[in-house]
């Protein structure tokens, strides 16, 4: 089962446990910062692979494997478990120890999985997770007599708040020092019964008694309640009244949706109230680099490239950085204090009258932050059509790279009013960009659903973990992890555009004697004029098609292009916000507040990234389904904006 005398250096330790239980937290929280992500050999399931410092500060590899109920499941995910587990995966080393993860507050179900893992022979070691939701729940755990019952080492950690890292360090560190376990598989059995060697071990598990797999799983969840009820106690705790009601007034149908609908209000709300300030400062900084920079430097082509190229686009894209960061900062107060499961239950109804499951829901939240995650996590859906219907509709939820788009043109042409005395109108018009894109993926779902993807829908079983105080550590961690995955981005993707939209934008020179913008002469500008008539029934003009044009590796650059354009044009203030700038067009009447309008919803339904499409491919693996996700988004995002600019040119 273990090859002999490892070096340390070649130890490995994996992770294993169901869903939701905590085990990527815990994972963080052993490892730090020092892990990286990859993805399994023939396959598009991530792995996480760190390395865990033991007491005797000596260190090994930990893998955090996918959540999986049972070693025999059906999903991708499922069978990398039980692969990884056998050795079968290149250039993954066959686990000499492995830490299975339970949830405290759902020990039953969690334990069926530690049952098989004892089963198969494992070498274990037993971390009951979250033991600090299970004492606010009033769930006593004794973790010594719940050793006794399973003959394992059992250690209560909450990989949340950092309780007992140490003594699961400890734990492992000792467990890896033997060569041998003591816990007995089978013990759930009665004695009459016999099965061969698990499934793990390389053979299949058979039964010498007509029992079917469903009276075995009655005996197997009969031993699991007496060892529960051996070791575990519960005084009620969880009886809370308020929260209780207080749950029941989030999943109620009458008080649930409007509560929702006013939470997510205020996330919007507070991304322009609370944004102001620090916007305002980076703003001032970039500015005052700009104007700096064009200081030192004499006139020339070095000089126009900063203070025109990079300094410009890359920096009117970094000021929308504290927006994001509060946008981040909400969704992980909702998702850490338990509120995204109900508002996914509350949602659920609404879900399948459009033809999608439940499990739908997760990828489409994670595609607010970025479709790529969310495409990702479509992984957890059986149902080919069904995740093909989420794959496609995934890129319709605004991500944060739409978000300076949306937050440049409203802050230029929505004023900053209240509007009762209480709400922002200009939350009240990014609310409206979300829920219009969450609308169309409604309706393009309900379009694939009873067409292309014609199938039935499946019911939708969530566990539903316990209302609770979100985390400010874990919360902020993860904040700050998207921002500097947006940083990152700014500083590569975003630079390299703002360099090339420079050149672009520059050359060749306007001949001497042009009256005009001198950026019409250029090559960005021949390619906008080219594209003007397409566009100009939507309300746009040659220098926001450079910028449609110009977004296609990434949304955000539009911001970053614009600002560049502005910058080089000869009849702006090269020092001046992209903001003021936009406020002056509208002034001089070449830039609208229904132009404005158009561009947002052409941007909420078009599919203006390129490693969105990279993943839909790599997904779906098809180049049929990619190239019609980018058709019909593209056509949709065209007749929804043309839709918008004709009516309302005709109305303001």
């Amino acid at each position: 089962m273990i090859s002999s005398g490892p070096t340390p250096a070649e130890r490995s330790v994996a992770l294993v446990g169901n869903p939701n239980c905590g085990k990527t937290t815990l994972f963080n929280a052993l490892t730090g910062s020092r892990y990286k992500v990859a993805n399994y050999p023939g396959v598009t399931v991530e792995r996480k692979e760190g390395n865990l410092l033991l007491p005797d500060k000596s260190t090994v590899k930990l893998f955090d494997l996918p959540g999986t109920y049972a070693l025999e499941g059906l999903s991708v995910e499922e069978k990398i478990v039980t692969e990884f587990l056998r050795g079968n995966i290149p250039g993954c080393p066959k686990p000499d120890l492995i830490v299975a993860v339970a949830d405290a507050t759902n020990l039953e179900r969690n334990l069926f999985l530690v049952s098989e893992l004892i089963d198969a022979g494992c070498k274990l070691v037993l971390a009951v997770n979250m033991i600090d939701a299970a004492q606010e729940a009033g769930i006593k755990i004794y973790s010594e007599l719940l050793a006794r019952s399973l003959d394992l080492t059992v250690v209560t950690v909450s990989g949340r708040n950092g309780t007992g890292l140490e003594t699961l360090r400890e734990a492992i560190a000792a467990e890896l020092a033997h060569d041998s376990r003591s816990s007995k598989p089978y013990a759930w059995l009665p004695r009459h019964h016999r099965l061969q060697p698990s499934s793990l071990s390389g053979g299949s598990s058979t039964i010498s008694s007509p029992d079917t797999i469903a009276e075995l799983g009655s005996l197997r969840y009969g031993w699991l309640r007496d060892v529960i009820l051996r070791s575990t106690a519960h005084d009620g705790g969880s009886a809370s009244p308020a929260v209780t009601r207080l749950d029941r007034i989030l999943t109620s149908r009458v008080w649930g949706f409007p509560i929702l609908i006013i939470l997510f209000a205020f996330v919007f709300q507070a991304i322009f109230l609370f944004a102001q300030i620090p916007m305002g400062l980076i703003s001032s900084v970039v500015d005052a680099l700009g104007a700096w920079v064009a200081s030192l430097m004499p006139p020339g082509m070095l000089a126009s490239l900063l203070v025109e190229g990079v300094i410009p686009g890359v920096g009117n894209v970094i000021i929308f950085v504290p927006q994001i960061a509060i946008l981040f900062v909400c969704i992980g107060l909702l998702e850490d204090s338990g509120y995204l499961s109900r508002a996914a239950f509350l949602l659920d109804t609404l879900m399948r009258r459009v033809g999608l499951q439940g499990r739908a829901f997760i990828p489409l939240l994670s595609s607010f932050a970025c479709a790529i995650p969310g495409i990702l996590a479509t992984r957890s859906i059986p149902s080919r059509a069904d995740r093909l219907t989420t794959i496609l509709i995934a890129p319709l939820m605004s991500c944060s790279a739409r978000l300076p788009v949306y937050a440049v043109l409203i802050g230029a042409f929505v004023p900053p009013v209240l509007v009762g005395g209480l709400v922002s109108l200009q939350g009240l018009v990014l609310l409206g960009m979300y829920l219009l894109g969450v609308v169309g993926a409604c309706a393009v779902a309900w379009v694939l659903k009873r067409s292309l993807l014609r199938r039935e829908v499946s019911f939708f079983v969530m566990e539903m973990p316990p209302l609770r105080r979100p985390i400010a550590r874990v919360v902020l961690r993860g904040a700050y992890d998207s921002v500097i995955s947006f940083l990152k981005n700014a500083t590569t993707i975003i630079l390299a555009c703002s360099v090339i939209i420079w050149f672009l934008a520059s050359y060749p020179k306007p001949p001497e004697g042009f009256k005009g913008n001198p950026v019409q002469a250029s090559y960005a500008g021949q390619l906008g004029m080219a594209l003007e008539p397409v566009i100009k029934p939507l309300g746009f003009n040659w220098e926001i098609g450079i910028g449609i044009i110009s977004s296609f590796p990434a949304r955000e650059v539009f911001v970053s292009t614009l600002s560049t354009i502005y910058s080089i044009s000869e009849d702006s203030d090269e020092h001046e916000g992209l903001i003021a700038n936009l406020q002056q067009r509208n002034r001089e009447g070449s830039f609208s507040t229904i132009t404005a309008v158009s561009l947002m919803v052409f941007y909420v339904f078009a599919c203006q990234c390129m490693s969105t499409l990279a993943v839909c491919k790599r997904e779906t693996g098809s180049w049929a389904w990619t190239l019609g996700m980018f058709v019909y988004m593209t056509s949709l995002a065209y007749l929804a904006s043309l839709i918008t600019y004709q009516v309302g040119s005709r109305i303001l």
